[in-house]
């Protein structure tokens, strides 16, 4: 079968945060504080920060329970799955992850009740393999580094009774929670007369770049939306599949999301891999932000767009997974 920590506030580039609301407008689940105090860890996702950075509007999606953006599409895409029938009591969840949404995915199973199974290659964090075990999920390696084997895999798998495979890379409903909900939740974020004038963001499933486009060019027609890859597998723009260090994006082959909404995107970069490690490192260093290696490319594409177009006032990007995942690889000997 297939298919915001905190109070809502924005910091401005002065002195001090500005207070705007974040939930309760049209799309965007109502998930504030009164909310928290009960029912479970999944009231929790969405309704994060959005904060400046060196003049760049970043939400701080990493502080999502599982530590990820991807919480926000584990959630949506598994209870949507559940009205639709599609997934029933006792069924298996099997999903093809580099390693965050196999981290969310499987705290979302967790709290359900329902077993999974994240099929990943070899050659990711030791931490994002632990995470999801430690959720009670079952782990499958299946190829190196790239996910291109684990996607079959899957496939093969979500065919026989019992498991249903959200289909991450393809499944328009990835989309359409970043249009109607992380999308909104960023706008309502924002000072009220700010409009987004670009989006930055890499490219994994393209779910957030494709669907939160959709949504700011709602809002304003001529926002600029940029997709971010590796230097080193600059697969979207020529073809090129390599090894890289910016876990998460780039996984080895175009995928279907992007493919069929490519037209949406105005334009596409590419970072080196020791440019947004650095800037990992920068920014747990001078702001605070102890964030994975796609924040660092993410912030360095963003920053590059505004120098190179200085009329785009306002950029927004995300922050989308936090440092904790990668402490083994850039940080015991930093």
């Amino acid at each position: 079968m297939n298919a915001t920590g905190g109070t809502g506030f924005a910091a401005s580039e002065g002195r001090g945060p500005v207070a705007v609301p974040a939930a309760g407008v049209a799309g965007v689940p109502a998930v504030g504080l009164a909310r928290r105090g009960g029912g479970t860890i999944l009231g929790a996702i969405g309704d994060t920060p959005l904060v400046q950075v060196e003049g760049i509007w970043v939400k701080l999606e990493y502080l999502n329970p599982s530590g990820s953006i991807k919480a926000r599409i584990a959630k949506y895409m598994i209870e949507r799955a559940e009205r639709e029938g599609l997934l029933r009591p006792g069924d298996t969840i099997v999903e093809a992850s580099s390693g965050n949404t196999g981290n969310a995915m499987s705290m979302v199973a967790a709290v359900k009740g329902y077993r999974m199974l994240v099929v990943m290659p070899d050659g990711m964090s030791a931490e994002r393999l632990a995470i999801s075990r430690a959720f009670g999920a079952q782990v499958m390696t299946v190829g190196e580094f790239h996910v291109n084997d684990a996607l079959a895999k899957v496939a093969e798998l979500g065919r026989e009774p019992g498991y249903f495979a959200p289909q991450q890379f393809d499944s328009e409903w990835n989309v359409e929670e970043n249009r109607t909900w992380l999308g909104p939740e960023t706008l309502a974020q924002l000072p009220g007369g700010v409009v987004p004038d670009a989006v930055v963001g890499g490219v994994g499933t393209g779910g957030t770049i494709v669907g939160v486009g959709q949504c700011f060019r709602g809002r304003n027609p001529s926002c600029r939306v940029v997709a971010v890859e590796p230097n080193e597998s600059c697969t979207l723009m020529c073809g090129e599949v390599g090894r890289h260090l910016i876990e998460g994006i780039s996984d080895g082959f175009v995928p279907g999301i992007f493919a069929r909404h490519r037209q949406i995107v105005d334009e596409i970069v590419a970072v080196d891999s020791d440019a947004a490690i650095g800037e990992m490192r920068r920014l747990a260093r001078e702001h605070g932000l102890f964030v994975g290696p796609s924040s660092g490319a993410h912030l360095f594409a963003a920053r590059d767009l505004r120098a190179r177009c200085p009329g785009l006032r306002h950029v927004v990007t995300f922050f989308c997974d936090e440092g904790e995942k990668y402490i083994n690889d850039y940080f015991l000997g930093a």
